[in-house]
């Protein structure tokens, strides 16, 4: 039962109103169900759910410690068979739920397939919590957004793996691309308007993992080394359509050394700082450096052509 709280200022209270004149928008998706879910009943799905790791325990043990129901919303599921229930949004609630004794909790339920789940994750925390670039790109693989599918299938392409999660910086393998932000960058400007952008970062990726620095060091896969590589790569524009353009860029780094050329980078950055002058960030300096060498070593499209041939 349902006990009125008495108002001691009703002129204080409106009702909800929408001005006429404001346009009517569509309204899209299936009324969800409110309801009781158990607890027992409820799934967490890793394909696109965040793992709990220490920070998120700690907010799940404050949550528990100042459980109040009138701060309990309800939580978004979806059915999934087996009278389960998976949790789109609102596990640290249950957990918190769960941790003081409480065997049901407050559900929305909206009948999602896997992808539309993933989307509804996004939708709702995207916005609101703090969820990592690799929580947002394994969602998306899930939920087959174009440009994490796109992004995946060229790097795979390229011999790399475009990862879902972080990893300590002495667990790192070459080949391992961290830098999710700024491969979606290239894959956004791909599905837009520069169809190249996710070729030139296959041909970068590939032609890094088969050079011999680049193959055996997991240090050079950082952003700055990807960002300024494949910027470089980007100057030679129609040239990578030459065959064997990955093996003619892994020889030109090769002959060139990435670690010298970053070292470089990087001492020429620490003087400017040390003399109080103004500098590019270190990628920018590695990247100018790296394109003034490309257009050395290839003045043109033939040299290119023969590099790329010399090696098949």
């Amino acid at each position: 039962m349902i006990v009125p709280v008495n108002q001691s200022q009703p002129s204080a209270l409106r009702p909800v109103t929408v001005p006429a004149a404001m346009e009517k928008p569509v309204l899209r998706g299936d009324r969800p169900h409110l309801g009781w879910v158990e607890i027992s009943k409820l799934r967490i799905d890793d394909r696109y759910q965040r793992p709990l790791q220490r920070h998120n325990w700690d907010a799940i043990g404050r949550i528990a410690k100042s459980f109040d129901w009138s701060l309990f919303t309800v939580v978004d599921v979806a059915p999934i068979g087996d009278q389960l229930f998976s949790v789109i949004d609102g596990q640290h609630r249950v957990h918190a739920a769960a941790m003081v004794g409480i065997d049901k909790v407050p559900v929305r339920i909206v009948a999602q397939p896997l992808e539309g789940q993933a989307r509804a994750f996004m939708g709702i925390n995207g916005n609101v919590t703090a969820i990592s670039t690799f929580h947002v790109l394994r969602a998306s693989l899930t939920a087959g957004e174009a440009w994490a599918v796109e992004a995946d299938r060229a790097v795979t392409r390229a011999g790399c793996r475009l990862m879902t999660s972080n990893r300590a910086t002495h667990e790192r393998k070459p080949g391992e691309v961290y830098a999710v932000q700024w491969v979606r960058g290239l894959a956004e400007r791909d599905n837009a308007a520069d169809t190249w952008a996710i070729a030139r970062l296959e041909i970068a990726l590939a032609s890094l993992k088969q050079s011999v620095e680049g193959g055996a060091d997991a240090g050079l896969w950082t952003h700055v080394m990807l960002r300024a590589w494949c910027g470089a790569v980007e100057g030679l524009d129609d040239y990578l359509d030459a065959p064997g353009a990955a093996g003619a860029l892994a020889r030109f780094l090769d002959s060139e050394g990435l670690v010298r050329l970053l070292a470089r980078a990087e001492d020429r950055y620490r003087q400017a700082k040390r003399d109080g002058k103004p500098s590019a960030a270190v990628y920018r300096l590695l990247m100018g450096d790296l394109q003034d060498r490309l257009d050395h070593a290839f003045p043109d499209r033939s040299a290119f052509t023969r590099a790329g041939e010399a090696g098949r």
